[in-house]
């Protein structure tokens, strides 16, 4: 019975999707504590704009962190104007797993998110690559 919660566990782990990366192709890592992160969520379909970021605009400080989150229904991308960073960031409910493989249970995986860490002064335009045309554009002002 051991065996089985084992295999069962080791497929669940297996079924994860891919880690975004930093601006340098490293994985993301969680910020050490104490360190400041800003949060702009992605969304989809709410009438009005169907594509934003928000907020659109964020003023932030050097050294401090912006963390993307989907809160949509289809994947969007953060994608510097000035081709600084670019992430891909997956919605909830979807994973890469095959889902004929016993333990992978599609449509569980939580919101994807996306770091990067802002160490210089000035403003960054971004844009979703996907959604980019339809409105879904931002800035992000780092302060000193």
């Amino acid at each position: 019975m051991r065996l089985l919660y084992g295999v069962l566990l080791a497929l669940l782990a297996a079924c994860g999707g891919s880690t975004p990366t930093g601006s340098d192709g490293s994985p993301n890592t969680p910020q050490p504590p104490g360190a400041a992160v800003a949060s702009v969520s992605m969304t989809d379909a709410n009438g009005l704009a169907p594509y934003t970021f928000s907020p659109a605009s964020l003023t932030i400080t050097v050294g401090t962190s912006v963390k993307w989150t989907n809160n949509g229904k289809v994947s969007h991308t953060t994608t510097s104007d000035q081709l600084i960073w670019n992430g891909t960031v997956s919605p909830a409910g979807s994973n890469t797993c095959d889902p004929n493989d016993y333990g992978c249970m599609p449509g569980t995986t939580p919101a994807g998110t996306y770091q990067q860490t802002f160490n210089t002064a000035g403003t960054y335009q971004y844009h979703c690559e996907v959604h980019g045309a339809q409105g879904m554009t931002g800035t992000i002002t780092v302060t000193p």
